[in-house]
Order: structure tokens, then sequence, then C-alpha cells
């Protein structure tokens, strides 16, 4: 292959000297021009950074293994063989710059451009020493907003540099487009000048820490589904949510060998992941004698990233496009999956080997994303990013925390003001509720509940004492009639939600909700990928036809909404996965129509287990009024005059301020119980409890109680309050009378019997049952030698039927199944035969004792 073919094999079009993970060092990629004798830099406007420096970017460069381009500038430009071991030739024909020297100066050139780094640097430095935020030119303090920015970074020491390119379009837009289409090459540069003037700035400073600039808020974002190849090698924005983060990989960035004749050692760095083993030992001039020292090889970290398309921009009828991502050093573990985000990074095109042992390339590619920034699009919502994670520390600090200032959930000073005012309004619960799902008309308790589930309660844990731990999240369920707005008010909540995945039921197994194990098509190995409610951690999960979802993922659900943990036991991989998410859900009759005669157990065929874990239940009936359907039919036509609706809408607040204000109070607020509230709690509780005690029957349980206590604290966040108030204790205490005890109201007797939540049975229904099954024992006891025998099912059931007539009583099938159904359970009798119409016998060791 000649050298031209050679230097243009990788893409199509040259390639820079890179960073083999995500970036060359700017001071490293001038030391030879610096170093090189015989040039006189007098004319230069190049930046000579100091020795201390050039160290400290040599130790960096060595540590991340960026091309070592100090030896490649003191070698001939076009050497007379360009053999594979040359550094720059092995890598593709990289060639970071091209020098022209005349006799006075030399000048230094991107590679196949006429960008001068000289001027580019120069423009670079003027901007950080000129640029000023627009919107704080008219303030008192009013200096220029990067030089602001590197004085905190000696006061912070998180040497980082976020560069907004906005920032840089508006100052050199020429710069910027340079910067686009030349990321490898020209954040290198921009590392040096900010490094000289950090030097320049705090001289004291001599920790040698090489800043890093990192660009963020490119101005034109990408979809994933519309990446071209003229995108190579192109600095680019995507948005996503991460799918999956794999372990930290220790990625080898210098290879340290040793002659085996005299014991010489050589360091080579490795380039795109490939070691080139010396062949000539330079001490002794043996053929093929070095092996590896690994314990004085250098190593990285390095971490593939998985991401996924959002929802929105999937066309209809597509599946959602993947990338991957590869983060280093500092980027590592910022993310996690679930957590939805804005990667700033170089797309890469890399080449696949027909054989892994043959260096024959398929000339098809396959593309990554090497990262240079990534942060979380929702960090202003919900504060979720803020809360402790359950990570053991070991007694260190974990350096990660704090490398990305602009990622913790912080607000001004003017928008705490407006949420205080907006907190002291005494409408605000009113106008709150407004502004959840306005399209919807009415439905206000169901808004409320919503709401609550948003702003959530207080978590506490006392694992240390022994008493466990408390979930602080609300999980609510919405059974009734089609066409009631169910699912409205499930995607909404979904849009304000920053964390949290929207599935339906039907759509669902057992595994797409927690985990399932897959093979990494990378190392081969055995992974978990994360289902819904593992996404979901810290947010809001919402299931849609909940009803249809089959018996063995419903059995899942009971450890997730209780314990808030998912355990896997599959392939080999035993572990404990967290899934603190609070689930919204919405379930039609089986019959799409609600029956107002049968529970709610009977009405969508819910495990009681199942249902007794929800906080609150909502009855969403579609009842027939001549007045309300007018009202409700003058909505949905106003919905279509924007102006009506908008004068009707006063109260209404943005949804920006809304999610703003659910993030404050999410992360500041945490109310505490009072005295006053906690005996209204048990006050309360005591009489919900008594409501049933005539009758025998339970109308509160122990979970109601803590209920009570989570949209207690869920409304005094609203209020922006750090006390439960007795006006609070009151409110939940109607909500859950609205919701849940509706739902667990017999609609045989009209009073509630919250037994139809814990066991599926009523306790007045259970009575019948028993009565039913006195019956039957009389029945068979009459006439034991056709009992022996058997008898028909549906003569059974006229004999039985015919029997309680007498005694004024009515006898519905399904009870009478279920009285049949108690006695085989207690093997007094037995079913044989036809599965419709059995033979119901009498077992021959129950005779004696009728």
């Amino acid at each position: 292959m000649s050298q031209d073919e050679h230097m243009q094999t990788s893409i199509g079009k040259p390639s820079h000297a890179s960073l083999d993970g995500h970036r060359k060092d700017g001071a490293h990629a001038m030391e030879g021009n610096i170093a090189d004798p015989g040039v006189d830099m007098q004319g230069s406007n190049m930046i000579e950074p100091s020795n201390s420096m050039l160290g400290s970017h040599m130790d960096y460069n060595k540590k991340r293994g960026y091309l070592d381009v100090e030896n490649a500038f003191r070698k001939p430009m076009f050497p007379a063989n360009p053999p594979s071991a040359t550094p720059i030739m092995a890598n593709g024909g990289q060639m970071s710059s091209m020098l022209s020297q005349t006799e006075h100066q030399m000048t230094q050139v991107v590679w196949g451009t006429n960008i001068n780094t000289s001027d580019a640097q120069q423009r670079f430095k003027s901007f950080l020493t000129n640029f000023t935020d627009e919107s704080k030119r008219n303030a008192v303090d009013s200096a220029p907003y990067y030089m602001s920015q590197m004085h905190q970074i000696s006061e912070t020491q998180i040497y980082v540099l976020n560069m907004d390119c906005n920032h840089l379009y508006e100052f050199d837009s020429n710069l910027y487009k340079q910067f686009i289409n030349f990321p490898s090459e020209m954040i290198p540069y921009f590392d040096a000048v900010v490094n000289q003037m950090y030097k320049e700035l705090c001289p004291e400073d001599e920790s040698g820490i090489v800043i890093q600039v990192r660009p963020l808020n490119v101005r034109h974002s990408k979809l994933l589904r519309s990446l071209e190849p003229e995108d190579i090698d192109k600095l680019i924005s995507v948005k996503g949510i991460v799918i999956r983060a794999s372990d930290i990989i220790p990625e080898m960035k210098e290879a340290h060998f040793k002659c085996g004749a005299c014991n010489h050692r050589q360091c080579v760095q490795v380039y795109r992941a490939n070691i080139e083993d010396p062949t000539e030992c330079q001490n002794c001039k043996s053929k093929h004698c070095f092996e590896i020292i690994h314990n004085m090889c250098s190593f990285g970290d390095k971490q593939r990233i998985k991401l996924q398309e959002v929802q929105e921009n999937i066309p209809d009828g597509d599946t959602p496009h993947h990338i991957q991502l590869c983060v280093f050093e500092e980027l590592v573990d910022s993310v996690r999956p679930g957590d939805r985000v804005e990667v700033v990074g170089i797309y890469r095109a890399q080449g696949m080997k027909v054989n892994s042992k043959m260096r024959t390339m398929k000339n098809i590619f396959v593309t990554y994303i090497d990262v240079v920034h990534i942060q979380k699009v929702d960090a202003t919502r919900f504060g979720i990013e803020t809360e402790e994670r359950d990570m053991e520390m070991d007694g260190e600090e974990d350096d990660n925390i704090d490398v990305f200032p602009e990622e913790i959930v912080t607000f001004t000073p003017a928008e705490i003001q407006q949420f205080k005012e907006f907190a002291s309004d005494s409408r605000c619960y009113e106008r709150l509720v407004a502004s959840l799902a306005p399209s919807i008309w009415e439905n206000d308790d169901i808004k409320k509940g919503a709401l609550a589930q948003l702003f959530g309660g207080t978590h506490r844990d006392f694992s240390e004492s022994g008493r466990g731990r408390f979930r602080s999240e609300i999980n609510v369920l919405l059974v009734g009639d089609p066409s009631t707005a169910k699912s409205q008010v499930l995607q909404y909540v979904h849009r304000i939600a920053p964390r949290g995945i929207y599935t339906s039921g039907k759509g669902s197994s057992a595994v797409g909700l927690t985990a399932y194990v897959t093979r990494d098509p990378e190392t081969k190995e055995l992974v978990l990928e994360s289902g819904a409610l593992v996404l979901s951690d810290k947010g809001i999960c919402c299931i849609d036809e909940f009803d249809k979802m089959d018996d063995s993922t419903r059995v899942i659900l009971h450890e997730a909404m209780e314990q808030q943990t998912i355990s896997i036991a599959k392939a080999g991989i035993i572990c404990t996965l967290n899934s603190r998410t609070a689930i919204l859900a919405a379930a039609n009759p089986i019959d799409s129509k609600y029956n107002p005669k049968m529970s709610v157990v009977d009405n969508i065929r819910l495990p009681p287990t199942l249902l007794s874990r929800f906080d609150l239940i909502y009855l969403v009936l579609d009842r027939s009024s001549k007045v309300t359907d007018r009202r409700l039919a003058n909505h949905i036509v106003s919905l279509f005059g924007e102006e009506e609706r908008g004068a009707e809408n006063k109260d209404e607040i943005t949804r920006e301020f809304m999610t703003k204000y659910i993030s404050y109070a999410r992360k500041e607020i945490h109310p505490e119980i009072t005295e006053e509230a906690a005996s209204l709690l048990s006050e309360e509780y005591l009489k919900m409890r008594n409501i049933g005690s005539a009758f025998k029957t339970i109308t509160a349980t122990p979970r109601q109680l803590e209920s009570l206590i989570r949209l207690s604290e869920a409304l005094a966040k609203m209020r922006l309050s750090s006390e439960v108030s007795r006006g609070d204790v009151e409110e939940a205490v109607r909500l859950i009378k609205v919701a849940t005890q509706q739902a667990a109201t017999d609609p045989t007797t009209g009073k509630i019997d919250m037994d139809i939540l814990t066991s599926g049975v009523s306790s007045t229904r259970r009575d019948i049952i028993t009565s039913i099954s006195q019956v039957i024992r009389q029945l068979l006891k009459e006439d034991e030698e056709r009992s022996r025998h058997g008898v028909q099912f549906s003569h059974l059931r006229e004999e039985v039927k015919l029997r309680m007539m007498k005694n004024n009583m009515e006898l519905h099938d399904i009870d009478f199944r279920n009285a049949v159904r108690e006695l085989e359970d207690q093997h007094f009798v037995g079913l044989f035969r036809h599965v419709q119409n059995p033979i119901v016998r009498l077992l021959e060791n129950n005779t004696s004792l009728m």
C-alpha cells in the first residue's frame, strides 16, 4: 500500500492525531515545535507552556494513552520506508498537524486544512478573556464569564472548564465551526490555552493538575437515527436514555516490554486498543525477544454505555435506535440506567476484522461516540440525582460526585423567592391541581392523588436501629370504565417525571418489568439488562392495562411495591436490584363496564395481596347525567378554542414552573410530624377501625395508617412546610375515604370492608358462603347412600337453592361455587369427572363426622 493510500484508509477522509480514548493533549502536540532545534520561535504566536506544565501533560498523556506527538514531530515528516511500526503511520496514517518551515518562522496548521493553530489559540484566548454573559452585563459584577469560572476552579478544585458552545458561536462563529469540524485537534489546543491562563491567574497553585475543557450545549443537536457518515470525526450532541452501563473496564494505555536477552525495557503507546510489539531490541539488536510486564503497564478507567433514543423522537411504527458510548476516567459512573442524558462527543467509526486472527478488514464500520461531556437533561426536576446513593464508600471520598457542578440541582435566589411566594398563596394547592392535566375535566380527587404521588413522602431509613426502611413513594391505581381519561392521566404524569417508563400490562412480561439476562456483544459475558421497574428507580413507573398482566408478572410486583427491591437469581447471577419507584397504574373491568354490584376484586380480577399495596384506589365510573354530560361536552369543545380556554384557567401555572417547584420541594423540604399531627393521625385511624366494629368487619389496616402518613407529608411539601399540619392530616383522611375506602365498599351492604382488598371476599359474603356450606352439609347428611356415590353439581345447586328460598335467602352461582370449593379444601367432598358439571361426592373419611 502506498503512503497516500495508507493515509486515506480509515473513513474516506484523513483522520487526525486523535484521542485513543477521547482526547489528546494540546501542550504535548506543540512540544515538538518548541523543542525542535533550529527553529526561531520569536515570530511565532504559539503559547509556550512551562516545563512543569509539559511534565504534567506528559504524565496525563501517558495515563490516557494519547498519541506521543513529541516523538512523531522529531521524526521525518515522510520517512523513506513508511512501515507500520512508525508511530504516526501505525495509527491509520493519522497526522496531527502539518508543518511548513521558513527561514525565520514556522507555521503550524491542522492536517488537511488551512486552520492556523497559533491564530486559533489566540482567538480562543481572546474569547476566554473578553466574553461576558449577556444576562450579566448590566450587573455590578460584570467580569468576563470564563475568567470568573477559572477563579472558581482554584476555589472548588474541580479541574474542569465547562465551555458553552453557544457562547463561542456568539463570540466567534468561525472558530466555532472549526471546533465542531475538527474537535480532535482543537480541544487539545484549547486545553493548552486554558492551562497556561490558569497558571498566570493562579501561580500559587502548584498541584500540576491538567484542566480539561468540556464543551456543552452544541447549537444543533442530532437525533440518533439522523447520524450520517459525514458526521464522523465531528463534534455532535445527542439525547437519549441510558439503558445499560457496563462495569469499569481497565484499559491499557501504555505497555512495558522487557528484552529477554539483555533485560532492556521499552515503553510502547497503545493506539486504538492495538499493542504493537517491538520487533527488535534497540540495545542488543535481538529479534522478537520482548515479553510484556503487566504490573508496569499503565491502565485507565473505561466504561461502555448503551444509549437509546427517547420515545418522543421515535417515528410511528419504528423501533428505537441505539448507540454505544465510551466514557473515560472522570466520566465513568456519572450516569445510571434510566437517566435521560445529553451527550456531547466525537462520532467515531471503527473497522471490523473478517477474522480476529487476520488483518483483513470488512467494508462495514461500527460507529460509537467518544464522550467529552455528559449531563442529565432533567437535572432540574425532582432532585433525584442529589439523593444519597446506596454505595459503600469504605471511608474514601467519591471524586465523581462533584465533577459536574452544573448537574447538581441548584436554584437561583430569585427562583427560591418565587417558590416561597407561590407557597404562601392560600390557593396554591388548588392551583397545582388545576395545572395537572388541565385538559381533563374535573376528576380533581384523582389529580390530587397523582399530585401527592409526584411530591412523595419523606424517606426514612432505620435499618441501623433494626426498624427497617419505610418507603416514601405513593402507589395509585385507577379502576373504571373506558374513555374516562385514565390513560391521559398516566401520560401526563409520565411527561413530568424525569425518570420512569410508560408501559402496558399486556405487552409487559415479568423479565421486561424487572431484569433479564443477555449476552454482551463485546465481551460475550452474561449481563443483566434492566427492566421497566429498575429503570424507573427513584421515579414513576406508569403501567396501563394493569389488569391484562399474567400471573407471573403480578407476582414480581409484590416485592417491588412494598420492599422496593427486585431479587434476581438467573444464569449464575444472584443480586438484589433497587426499584424505589412509585407505580401509577390503570385497569379496566373484565366486561369493559364496571359492575357496581360486584367488588373491585371481582371486577378486575386482581389478587387482593396486590391491591392492598396501593395507597389510593380510585373508581373512575362513567355515570350518565344530563348536567354532567353537557358540562363535559362544553369542556371538550372549548379545548379547540384556545382563547376561551385561556380565559377560564387563570390559576393554571406553566409546566416548567411546576416541575421546578416539585423538584425544589422534593430536594429541600422534609416535613416532620408534629405531636398534634401524630395525635390526629392516631385518632383518625381509630375512627376508621371503629366504623366496622358493630358489624365485625375490618375497615382499616396498618397499611392505611402508613398511607395517611405519606399523604400528609406530600401535602405538607406542596406548601413547602417543614411540619405536617392538622389540615394536611384532614385532607389525607379525606383522600383515603374518597379513594381506597370507596373501592373497599361492600356492594351488598354498602359498608366499608377492607377484607375485600386484603382477602378478596367481604365479611358479609364470607358469612353467606358459610351458610351455603352448612346447607350442603345438611343435604349430604340426609342421604348418605347417595352422597357416597355422588351428586351431580347442577342437581345439588338446585336443591340448595330451594332450601335457601325457604329461608328467604338468594343464591348466586359464584357463592355456591365458592362454598363447594371451600368444602373441597377441607377434604369434605371431592369433585370428579366433568369440569363444567362435575360429580360432588362425599369422601369416605368424613361420613362419620356428619
